[in-house]
């Protein structure tokens, strides 16, 4: 049996769960604005049923509305009139075979002063920990009466909807855990001070849900376990909370993060795998008895397995490794590890729900938020000799979509591998898990034997004598040097000679033109692997601009924490082998320099595609014809793939 643990049943409250892998609570922006049910919301928890999940859980539900909100389109289960929804759902993960849960969310302290319509928020104290400085109002007991009520009124709801069970948001600094910290709670009354005092507001929470619900209905809990800031909840405490829930009925605790950097838990690439599973892991050795969930960047079914087998963790959440792949569980139990597309962290997902408040969308799966017609691939009604030209992002994911249709395809790549702008965006410090991309592109090919022909140029003449009857262009940007005086000098290098490391530089003075993330992250590469002194320079007033704010926070660290120095609103003006100027106007600068990098970025390029289609039927996709991310490249080739 492939992965043993991981596939084993197990005993969660009343509950049998078919196998240890869940899939928790990730908010998305599919409800509507009103917070009922849309087409693409129960789509989107199906699918990640029909995958092969043992328990699927519901987002973030508003259990006060609108005063409690907390998302721009929040499902919501304050209110009766959302039962025949909800249960819509619940029927379509049961028709799989999995168990249907549901978050249940008050935000406390943080709900959004402008979905609530300006209302302050309350919370267990007084206290200012929201970053715009709004101070909650303080609860009195019967405001902490009613919401107690409110959770368990909603958990009737989710039961009516034949909701399997709940689980209580404990966690990321929301009311409950606002209880529970000594950050947040300062009240002197019988819900403050001591741990045993702190944990009460959980207490009458569950007492009353078991009450309506009965004692056979399932509550698990999503809690805090570490504060990642000083003086709040170490993960000695809880260990200890942990044990409390246990004492107070709860079926299942997720060891999870409470206050602090939201890098903690919606962790850039760069963080390890799993590097959560030692707060599970400390519940564990510290004796609960009930069910630990492991979260947290966890990837790989070896992995999972081994949190599992060590006694790490009862079960495993995969919450981004579903959105990237929700058919992950059924490969990893048939076998088919290296078939499943894991989740490389480009934080597309958290650009989208936490920065732009609009729907989750996933830099692999170019299908998250679609409905199932727009995920499946119909064969062709004529088969066509398809020659694909760049074996970057776009033009793989339009090659495997293409012969998946039955198309006879053919990909052509000018460098001697497959991968594109992908392999050198995996050679900076921390961005190793763009590899796992490649390595599916890889199997992929292999699996529907695909070929693929390195180092071949494509002409007029060389596409000719191979007769297709469509040329896919998909070669990638041109990033092709600016008309700067002294760019020819023998010491300007472009940046794909430092990461694809023909040019190897060590404690040398280097200048890398241009700040966006394809500099900032060669300095860094040139900076932490070569020992150089770096400076990045930039003519706009900030680097790294259009990234996920989480990301370019922990990228900016890095580099100040490594020396990399930054002079924006500084275009260059001149290089030669001493010295790059930089600045505006008469306000220039010379900078010492061995090396000049350009990392400018790149531009379109049809000229081939403006050429290729007085013979061909032509399309071109990626940054070929518009400079964008991996999203972009992978939307783009998966929406050629299904349309010819």
């Amino acid at each position: 049996m492939n992965y043993p643990n991981l596939f084993s049943p197990i005993q969660v409250g009343s509950l049998v769960f078919k196998n240890r892998i869940i899939f928790p609570p990730i908010s998305t922006n599919f409800a509507s604005v009103t917070g009922e049910l849309t087409p693409e919301f129960i789509h989107h928890y199906a699918r990640r049923a029909r995958g092969g999940a043992a328990m699927i859980t519901l987002e973030n539900m508003c259990i006060q509305y609108p005063d409690a909100r907390h998302g721009a389109t929040q499902p919501r289960i304050d209110d009766d009139a959302f039962i025949p929804g909800l249960s819509r759902l619940a029927y379509e993960i049961h028709k799989y075979g999995s168990l249907a849960f549901m978050e249940l969310t008050h935000p406390g302290a943080f709900s959004s002063l402008k979905l609530s319509g300006g209302k302050t928020p309350i919370a267990p104290s007084a206290v200012d920990i929201r970053p715009d400085g709004v101070i909650p109002d303080e609860m009195d007991e019967e405001e902490i009466h009613n919401v107690a009520e409110m959770f368990a009124q909603a958990a009737l709801r989710a039961k009516k909807a034949h909701y399997d069970g709940v689980e209580i948001e404990a966690a990321h600094g929301l009311l409950v855990n606002q209880f529970l910290s000594p950050l947040s709670n300062k009240r002197k009354d019988r819900f403050g001070g001591s741990l045993e005092n702190r944990v009460l507001f959980s207490k009458m929470i569950i007492d009353r849900i078991k009450e309506l619900c009965g004692i056979n209905f399932t509550v698990s809990a999503r809690i805090g376990v570490k504060d990642f800031k000083e003086g709040g909840i170490t993960t000695e405490e809880g260990a200890q909370i942990a044990k409390l829930y246990e004492e107070m009925g709860y079926a299942a605790v997720h060891a999870d993060v409470g206050f602090g950097a939201k890098e903690k838990r919606l962790e850039p690439m760069q963080y390890p795998e799993a590097w959560r599973s030692y707060m599970s892991e400390d519940l564990k050795k510290a004796g609960v008895n009930i069910p630990v969930v492991a979260v947290g960047m966890i990837r790989n079914p070896s992995r999972a397995e081994n949190i599992l087998e060590t006694g790490s963790a009862d079960l495993i959440g995969l919450g981004r490794a579903l959105i990237a792949d929700p058919d992950w569980p059924v490969k990893a139990q048939m076998g088919l590890a290296k078939e499943i597309k894991r989740c490389i962290g480009c934080s597309e997902c958290i650009k989208a729900r936490h920065e732009e408040g609009t729907a989750l969308r996933c830099g692999v799966n170019p299908n998250v938020g679609r409905l199932e017609p727009d995920e499946i691939l119909v064969p062709a009604v004529k088969r066509k000799k398809i020659l694909v030209i760049g074996a970057g992002p776009a033009g793989l994911e339009a090659a495997i979509a293409l012969k998946t249709r039955g198309h006879d395809v053919i990909v052509w790549e000018k460098e001697n591998h497959i991968g594109g702008a992908l392999a050198l965006g995996a050679v900076p410090p921390g961005k190793e898990k763009i590899n796992w991309l490649i390595e599916y592109y890889e199997y992929k090919i292999w699996q529907l034997n695909i070929p693929v022909f390195l180092k071949r140029k494509a002409t007029v003449e060389t596409i000719k004598q191979l007769k297709p009857d469509s040329v896919i262009i998909a070669k990638g940007a041109n990033y092709s040097s600016p008309p700067i005086k002294g760019i020819t000098q023998p010491n300007v290098l472009p940046f794909s000679d430092i990461l694809n490391k023909k040019k190897l530089i060590k404690e040398k003075k280097v200048v890398v033109g241009g700040g966006g993330l394809v500099g900032c992250e060669t300095a860094l590469y040139l900076r932490q692997i070569g020992g150089n002194e770096v400076t990045i320079v930039e003519m706009l007033p900030e680097v790294a601009t259009g990234m996920e704010p989480i990301s370019r926070e922990h990228l900016l660290h890095e580099l100040k924490e490594t020396g990399v120095k930054i002079k924006i609103s500084s275009p260059v003006k001149e290089i030669n082998g001493q010295y790059v100027l930089v600045g505006l106007d008469e306000n220039t600068e010379r900078l010492p320099a061995d090396y000049f990098i350009v990392a400018f970025g790149g531009r379109p390029d049809n000229a081939l595609y403006l050429t290729i289609k007085k013979y061909f039927e032509t399309y071109q996709i990626g940054d070929v014809s518009k400079v964008g991310k991996i999203i972009d490249s992978v939307q783009a080739g998966f929406a050629i793939g299904k349309s010819i």
